[in-house]
């Protein structure tokens, strides 16, 4: 056989081998950030970027999604408006071009949330207001669809906020995610009424709390892999023991920002493979900025630093995703008008606060 025939022969190979593997230019990347008592999640996958939360106050969520490689977010989800979801958004709304905002649909009080929606308001950024069975197409193969709030939010919860915050389902072949902001036993409830069915990934409510993750909920979505978003020592105890012990209970895979710092799940349609310990540079930042959002008491939680970067670990599959890498998706190209969101439907009419009644907290514990 000749070079040039058997050039040709692997030039085939190659391209036969490229196209029975679209992983390898389909993966779906999700970022749990590293920061703190808080909230923030990155997922990318098709070119587009979507960011749900932004942590709490000072915890630099810009500089972590420049570091990430981020240049625009296509969309953004406030999931509720509490401090812990919302203290740092206000930054993501001034420092990049935003395609669309999300979030509950409710109101609130705090200085935090109405200079926020001022900031959304004065940029243009179009807003709608997240509704059960809102559809988002992230590329060719994956999809995200919101499970809550409904029309009908739930009222005189612990804590309507919570309870009310967005849900959010992403498909991505054969792998599935579940977001869950703060929801509580309420949410968790609703969900398993509308049947909710079984998840890869969980994003755990709360922060681990006692108020969410049930077990009559965990029976139904039984996740094989769960995120936590917690700050070291935080005062609310989280996760709490009770919480942990469930997920242990269904052979769970826990995962935890405050012991792990910055986590990855990296999909390629039919395995998951998790990264752990990424972006050490913000690891002392996110133990400042929990300790300057609480007063100096401590809680639950490892008292001691992250660790290193630990192996990587992979699921649905005894081999590892054909590439792990820094996804590196150049967002400059795509569309202000997002023709993926034209399902949405119209842009919601925002509430504005109400003028009385007693006030919630910044935060609920």
């Amino acid at each position: 056989m000749g070079l040039r025939a058997w050039l040709v022969r692997w030039i085939c190979l190659w391209a036969a081998l490229l196209v029975a593997c679209p992983a390898w230019a389909g993966e779906v990347l999700v970022d749990m950030l590293d920061i703190g008592q808080g909230d923030s999640i990155l997922i990318r996958g098709g070119g587009k970027a979507v960011l749900i939360d932004a942590g709490i106050p000072e915890s630099k969520v810009v500089d972590q999604l420049h570091a990430l490689g981020v240049t625009r977010l296509d969309l953004v989800i406030a999931t509720h408006p509490h401090a812990d979801h919302i203290g740092d958004m206000i930054d993501v709304v001034r420092g990049f071009d935003i395609g669309l905002y999300m979030d509950n649909g409710l109101p609130h009080t705090t200085v935090t949330y109405q200079d926020l929606m001022k900031a959304v308001e004065e940029r243009g950024i179009p807003y709608r207001a997240a509704r059960l069975g809102q559809k988002i197409k992230l590329g060719e193969e994956a999809t995200m669809e919101v499970l809550w709030p409904s029309d009908t939010p739930l009222r005189d919860t612990r804590s309507d906020l919570n309870s009310n915050s967005v849900v959010v389902w992403l498909t991505h072949g054969e792998n599935t995610f579940l977001f869950t902001g703060d929801s509580e036993e309420p949410t968790e409830a609703a969900l398993l009424a509308n049947g909710i069915g079984p998840v890869d990934v969980l994003k755990v409510a709360h922060h681990g709390s006692e108020h969410s993750s049930v077990e009559s909920f965990l029976a139904v979505v039984h996740p094989k892999i769960a995120l936590i978003s917690c700050g070291t020592g935080n005062r609310y105890g989280h996760p709490d023991p009770i919480a942990l012990a469930r997920y242990a209970a269904i052979g769970a895979h826990v995962y935890r920002t405050d012991t792990q710092g910055h986590l990855r799940v990296v999909s390629n349609g039919k395995t998951l493979t998790v990264q752990e310990g990424l972006l050490p540079e913000f690891r002392g930042l996110a133990a400042r900025a929990s300790a300057s959002s609480r007063p100096g008491s401590s809680g639950g939680g490892s008292s001691g630093g992250h660790p290193a970067a630990a192996p990587v670990e992979t699921y649905g599959s005894d081999k590892p995703t054909a590439s792990a890498q820094e996804m590196g998706v150049d967002l400059s190209g795509v569309q202000a008008s997002n023709p993926a969101f034209d399902d949405i439907g119209p842009n919601a009419p925002r509430k504005k606060k109400k003028k009385k009644g007693p006030a919630e907290a910044e935060v609920a514990p």
